[in-house]
């Protein structure tokens, strides 16, 4: 069931007012049938794969929280009897099967997300050939003609979110960050959440659980302001990114006879595509939590405002970079391994390359990852090492950078070095943005060589007619990406929506139907057109 549809909208209605007719303490179980009604309908046999990541996370749970209250008891009980290195021993014992536990689950719930993210040819080829031969068997044995079908077999919906998010949960109950959830069902709730589970934001348990189990009263500014909310992920989903896809598609396919100022406008397009695509999802699964009185986290804040690559990843997709950050940076960082690694590089003579072997391997393997989690080919490894490289560059020539603005007599804060700062960043980012577009990395890296080529053949004729976004739709995007554009600068002084809602109420309802009748009216939509296809919906 695709957010951008009548039947979500109605699903989502029927939910409401079902959640709020019901007595509080029976609302949890009402948000957990429906996101467990939402997931269905997306597959039913997917079902299964969230339903083991549930169980298998809550037991690893249960199983280390019973292991500490025993382990408690023991040495409770034994306290003058044990001298203090068997109480150590038997401390470090107990660590070590909790850490096995956690390792077993951790490794089968990631093994499902590799396996059906990276294997995913491999499986559909060797469920094809077991179908095949079962028809042909049950043709000779039997003469049943009744074929099953061959059927893809598809990555369930948001396994790498609802994966990340239970992992996390599972990694802070291990640390004894806060206690687990006894209740099966309710933690299931946690798992399945529905606005969240297509593409996030990755919540954390202490954060989302008393949103979820804690039900706020009915509150119509809670169902307004969420309602706000959804239109303006609507506005930029339908009117900014579907209305861009064709050009960027067009002009990659054909880059060989479109280069220059053709592929440079597919990648600001893209930019603009992916953000409003992205932040426009993650605007409708806040708006609708807000309706139920649940607040998620907030997963953007202005990233094309961003003074360095390193901000922008600050900025962008903030709950899957604080993910990364807790849980593999800063276990790397710390470990006694990459300490003494960084000791020992020291000790030979080469005391900044010391300091930076704990801060730049971990980041290392941290971007790595980030680009295996964006895709199943090598071209997102690449998109992810050069993130890398382009951070240290950034953060090494970073005194040369000082000097240079020193030395034309501009202060750090000025308005020339910042808009300067932004440019650059936005630049950067957006030629990086490359690698998602193009086939394969030889692709990615033609293409930024053709981007600097015939840059005197452009015309917005071919713009128009041979690449598939004609002048109607440029002038509709180029105005909505301006609103935009000033919505982010308003933001820097506070919510928009509460500006809105200490305007006078006929204001309200007049920018509410603007709204309302912006993406009725200008929303992509027409023959061949996909709402479902959220671009991070696919990872």
């Amino acid at each position: 069931m695709p957010f951008v549809s009548i039947e979500f909208a109605l699903f989502v209605t029927a939910a409401l007012i079902l959640y709020y007719l019901i007595p509080k303490r029976f609302r949890w179980i009402v948000l957990l049938a429906a996101s467990y009604v939402f997931y269905a309908i997306s597959d039913v046999q997917n079902l299964f794969y969230i339903v083991f990541t549930t169980l298998t996370v809550y037991a690893s749970a249960a199983f280390m929280e019973n292991r500490q209250k025993r382990s408690n008891e023991y040495l409770s009980a034994n306290r003058e009897r044990l001298s203090k290195d068997e109480k150590k021993a038997y401390k470090a014992s107990v660590k070590n099967k909790q850490k096995l536990i956690l390792w077993l689950c951790v490794i089968l719930n990631f093994g499902i997300l590799v396996l059906v993210k990276y294997f995913n040819p491999c499986l559909t080829a060797a469920q094809n050939f077991a179908i095949a031969y079962f028809n042909m068997f049950r043709l000779n044995m039997f003469h049943n003609s009744d074929f099953i079908p061959f059927k893809n077999f598809i990555m369930p919906l948001g396994i790498s979110f609802y994966t990340f998010q239970s992992i996390g949960y599972l990694i802070d109950i291990y640390y004894g960050k806060y206690e687990r959830e006894h209740n099966l069902f309710r933690f299931a709730l946690y798992v399945s959440f529905f606005p969240q589970i297509i593409q996030g934001p990755i919540s954390r348990f202490g954060d989302l659980s008393k949103e979820l189990y804690t039900p706020a009263s009915f509150d119509f500014n809670n169902i307004r302001s969420g309602f706000y909310r959804v239109m303006w992920g609507l506005f930029k989903k339908l009117i900014v990114a579907d209305r861009l896809g064709g050009y960027i598609s067009a002009t990659m396919a054909m880059k060989e006879n479109y280069k220059g100022i053709y592929i440079l406008l597919a990648l600001f397009f893209y930019s603009m595509q992916l953000y409003g695509d992205f932040s426009g999802g993650i605007d409708v699964a806040v708006g609708v939590a807000e309706m139920f009185g649940i607040r998620l986290f907030e997963n953007f804040e202005r990233p094309f405002f961003s003074k360095s690559i390193t901000e922008y990843w600050q900025r962008w997709h903030i709950t899957l970079g604080t993910w990364f950050k807790d849980y593999i940076f800063y276990p790397l960082s710390v470990n006694r391994s990459m300490i003494k690694l960084g000791k020992t590089v020291r000790e030979k003579g080469m005391p900044t390359l010391g300091k930076r072997i704990p801060i730049y391997l971990p980041m290392l393997a941290v971007w790595i990852v980030t680009g295996m989690w964006h895709g199943s080919t090598g071209k997102y490894v690449v998109w992810g090492l050069c993130n890398f490289v382009f951070i240290v560059l950034g953060t090494e020539f970073e005194p040369v950078s000082k000097k240079i603005i020193a030395s034309l007599n501009l202060s750090e804060g000025s308005f020339p070095v910042r808009a300067y700062r932004v440019v650059k960043t936005f630049l950067l980012m957006s030629f990086l943005r490359i690698f998602d577009i193009s086939h394969d990395t030889i692709a990615a890296f033609t293409g930024v060589k053709y981007a600097f080529l015939e840059w005197g053949s452009f015309s917005w004729e071919k713009v128009y007619k041979d690449l598939l976004l004609p002048k109607e739709d440029l002038i509709v995007v180029m105005i909505a990406v301006a609103v935009m554009f000033v919505f982010s600068l308003i933001q820097r002084k506070g919510s928009v929506r509460a500006r809105i809602f200490n305007l006078p109420v006929p204001v309200q309802w007049i920018i509410l139907s603007a709204l309302i009748v912006a993406v009725s009216v200008f929303g992509y939509y027409g023959m061949g057109y996909d709402a479902a296809s959220f671009i991070y919906g696919n990872i």
